[in-house]
């Protein structure tokens, strides 16, 4: 693991063949913060959540996937079991001021990046109807789009090669200005007839435009940030949580949007209700950051959106300065970004 620095979406399996999946880009050394996506049979009776009705083989090892990754209720369940179980997967963050979940990398017999899997896939002679279907549509988008398939990669079930018949296609795509190209191209492929929006997933998910169907085969396509478009490294800020708020705001940038967690520079900010006393106000606050999926993309520069999420005062340790963000998804309940426009 010499020189390896996690990224959003990396796939760590570890010995005990638990896969989690990496967060964000501001990792502690030797550890990468994560989500845990899979969990090996054996271990499911000790894991207080409702799972899927399918399984999935990796290797010897038959493995469950939670229903929910990303409530509230899903994440103590988990930090509940790991603590219990494996608590070598549970970090005190003094930056954060809480408890994450953070894989040592040493415990990874496996890590695996969507870039390197994409080209593993297509150096590969022999592929199943799925496999082919993912590089097709690789192909297409960026034939329409013009962004080369080295600004490809490949996450989930078939970069694992533990794929089933109800398995989609999840791509990935390096690169804010990348994204924006390929998000355009699937509108007009999609206006063209060559791939179906899917919209199933109700107003957010019609408003991203981050899934469809191709070649009757659903697929969904997500954005991971570029080495230089990483914005800071672990311990150079520190967040300090402060209190739930709502508000309206207006976001002036939405060059982050894409990525996880999504950022959305927001200004015109105004309280909804009573703002807790003694805080800053709401004027301060310059970002919405967004932890659940759900809400990556859903707004563009100009949107109105209404905010319920945890106020946090940032740190810029270096300099001293400080910020003010929403967090949403700190694992409170009740947290949600709502467009207006």
């Amino acid at each position: 693991m010499s020189g390896y620095e996690p990224r959003d979406g990396d796939i760590l399996v570890t010995g005990e063949k638990l896969v989690f999946y990496a967060f964000g880009y501001e990792h502690p050394p030797g550890r990468a913060f994560a989500f845990l996506k899979y969990v090996p049979k054996a271990l499911c009776g000790k894991l207080e959540v409702e799972f899927l009705p399918m399984s999935w083989r990796y290797g010897g090892t038959e493995l469950k996937r939670p229903k929910e990754l990303f409530s509230p209720g899903g994440w103590r369940a988990v930090m509940r079991f790991l603590k219990s179980e494996l608590p070598q997967y549970v970090f005190s963050c003094p930056f954060l001021g809480k408890e994450m979940i953070a894989v040592p990398l040493d415990r990874a017999e496996r890590v695996l990046i969507p870039s390197e899997c994409l080209r593993s896939l297509r150096a590969r002679k022999r592929l199943d109807r799925l496999e082919e279907r993912a590089l097709e549509l690789v192909e297409l988008l960026s034939s329409a789009s013009g962004v080369p398939e080295e600004d490809f990669g490949l996450h989930g079930s078939i970069a694992m090669g533990m794929h089933g018949p109800w398995s989609d296609i999840d791509l990935a795509i390096y690169g804010s200005r990348s994204f924006r190209a390929v998000e355009k191209a699937v509108r007009e492929l999609a206006e063209e007839g060559s791939i179906t929006l899917d919209t199933s997933g109700g107003p957010l998910e019609a408003r991203r435009g981050m899934r469809g169907f191709f070649e009757g085969v659903r697929f969904v396509y997500t954005a991971i940030r570029k080495p230089e478009e990483i914005r800071g490294r672990y311990g150079e800020r520190a967040y300090i949580p402060l209190a739930p708020v709502e508000l309206v705001c207006t976001v002036v940038d939405d060059c982050e949007a894409m990525f996880r967690p999504a950022i959305y520079h927001v200004a015109g900010c105004e309280p909804v209700g009573s703002w807790p006393e003694g805080l800053p106000g709401p004027e301060e606050v310059r970002l919405i950051a967004c932890m659940v999926g759900l809400y990556r993309n859903v707004a563009k520069k100009g949107d109105r959106l209404r905010v319920a999420g945890t106020l946090e005062r940032v740190i810029e340790l270096p300099s001293g300065e400080e910020w003010y963000q929403i967090v949403v998804g700190s694992g409170r309940p009740g947290e949600s970004v709502e467009p207006l426009s």
